[in-house]
């Protein structure tokens, strides 16, 4: 049996540690991404999947401030995939974990993630806000050197992505194989959006990735036996380009400027990450 002695300095050391649990911090939460790939399933805190997300969309090369804005709208774009206050956002949008990026960068991979992770920290938790919900934060590789007008974004030109080097490109698009193709309608600025494909009126971001091409701003060239199309940028064409944010990144804009270059009325809010 246990001494009285002893059994003081057993209860007093097991009140201490109810009182130290008792009047510890609560651990802070953290709103994760459910990232599914490759038949593989990984869990990680939103500001980590940032990294990631941002990786496999643009030139870790790219100045900070533009790194900066593209955070912004994509952890804008997971709180919008929220469902009231679960903590587990589900998302498939294009991610490149740890060993894809040292693939991918090779002896530069700790000074393109230091920047990114810069990036992520210097705008952590924020997003931006028009009116009463999440801007809807669309982004883009190379714009046909002026934007789509969007819901939350702008039409405005973007003259120096017309200098990128993958800003046209050509296709030929069988007859045989297709059928007619007629443009229907053009936006004010080139991109197509409606496409008459063998009968049927499709959108023009329904031809571009049904044929695989890199930009809905296109042009057709008929010949017996083909179309030659020609293309212009690279992605939608909705909000943020990539290549006109670096632009104005080297022209001294700040992360909020270039954002507020491509989108309408907003304000950066704080949100938990």
């Amino acid at each position: 049996m246990l001494s009285s002695r002893k059994f003081f300095i057993l209860l007093l050391g097991v009140i201490c540690a109810a009182v130290f649990f008792l009047s510890r911090e609560p651990e802070e939460e953290h709103v994760m991404v459910r990232i599914e790939q490759d038949k593989t399933v990984t869990v990680i805190p939103v500001e980590e999947y940032l990294i990631g997300a941002m990786a496999a969309v643009v030139d870790p090369e790219y100045e900070i401030e533009c790194q900066k804005a593209l955070a912004v709208l994509i952890r804008g774009n997971l709180e919008r995939l929220r469902n009231g206050e679960e903590m587990v956002v589900i998302t498939d949008e294009p991610y490149f974990d740890f060993s894809t990026r040292r693939s991918l960068y090779g002896s530069s991979q700790k000074e393109y993630e230091e920047k990114m992770e810069e990036a992520v920290l210097a705008t952590t938790g924020l997003i931006a806000v028009s009116g009463n919900h999440i801007l809807e934060g669309n982004y883009h590789a190379v714009s046909a050197g002026v934007t789509k007008e969007g819901p939350d974004s702008d039409r405005v030109f973007c003259d120096k992505s017309m200098e990128a080097e993958d800003f046209f490109y050509q296709k030929e698009i069988l007859k045989e194989e297709w059928g007619s193709i007629t443009i229907m309608v053009k936006d004010a600025g080139g991109y197509v959006d409606e496409v008459n494909l063998n009968g049927t009126v499709v959108s023009g971001e329904y031809f571009r990735e049904r044929m695989g091409l890199p930009s809905s701003n296109l042009d057709i060239e008929e010949t017996q036996e083909a179309y030659l199309v020609t293309t212009r940028g690279k992605g939608h064409g909705l909000g943020l380009d990539l290549y006109y944010a670096n632009e104005l990144a080297k022209q001294g804009y700040n992360y909020n400027q270039i954002l507020d270059y491509f989108f309408k009325d907003f304000i950066l809010k704080k949100i938990m990450v």
